[in-house]
């Protein structure tokens, strides 16, 4: 099965426009929290559990019929004041001042910036047991809409379950990822942190049409070069509920 990760910094062509790396703002969908913006703002409003572009800012409501493209993972180190400490000891150094993201990788192998280096040898990307590394590994999917629109769905801490799941269910297939139609809705949870929206992902049985999986084949093989950045913008930390935010589960 040809499913290559964007791992390339040679650049990306849409059409006849080109577009170095920095350039790209990948459509990433996002599941509405209680304290993301969206569910605060004034305009381009949306409810908790709703999918949300972050790019052209549409709102799928809390289900969206997509169609697989290609899997990719990453790491994205981001520092918060009260994990700095367990970093630390982790680290057995201090780390500079400030918060926020410090370290990504676009490979799973090396990372770029803070601390940086192999991510095999790096103490935050380790497991302790059924405890998550400190940077965090996320599971992405560049897929396109009915529509035939690029999106990217990512997954990671409490829902990188549900990005293994869809890794599976696309390598276990022998054909082509963008000739099913997959779906993704989400339900509500509560604990400790109060309550917030997990995504379900799951095959729908439709075949995808022969116009759309022509149109699959062709960003099949445009994007293929560019570098993918998944990490979202910063966001306020946990409001008084505990509800997660785009920051704090990291993507969803």
């Amino acid at each position: 099965m040809a499913m290559q990760p964007y791992q390339s910094d040679t650049g990306i062509t849409l059409g006849a426009t080109h577009l170095d790396p920095g350039d790209f703002i990948p459509p990433r969908v996002k599941i509405v929290q209680a304290m993301s913006a969206e569910a605060n703002a004034e305009t381009d409003k949306a409810a908790v559990g709703d999918l949300f572009n972050t790019l052209t800012r549409e709102n799928y409501g809390p289900g969206l019929t997509f169609i697989p493209l290609q899997v990719f993972k990453q790491r994205i180190f981001l520092v918060r004041a009260e994990r700095r400490s367990l970093i630390e000891d982790a680290l057995g150094h201090e780390i500079s001042e400030g918060n926020g993201l410090k370290c990504r990788s676009f490979d799973m192998v090396e990372g770029r910036g803070e601390p940086g280096g192999e991510c095999a040898e790096c103490p935050l990307a380790l497991w302790d047991g059924n405890t998550p590394p400190l940077c965090t590994e996320t599971y992405n999917v560049a897929a396109m809409t009915e529509l035939g629109d690029l999106i990217v769905l990512s997954f990671a801490k409490s829902s990188a379950k549900v990005g293994k799941r869809l890794f599976s269910m696309l390598r276990m297939t022998h054909e082509q990822p963008w000739t099913r139609v997959y779906a993704m809705s989400t339900r509500r949870e509560t604990n400790e942190r109060g309550v917030f929206a997990v995504p379900e992902v799951k095959v729908t049985g439709d075949r995808t049409p022969p116009e759309l999986i022509r149109v699959g084949i062709e960003w099949n093989r445009e994007p293929t070069g560019v570098t993918i950045d998944v990490t979202p913008p910063d966001e306020p930390g946990e409001g008084p509920a505990g509800a997660p935010t785009d920051v704090d589960d990291l993507p969803f």
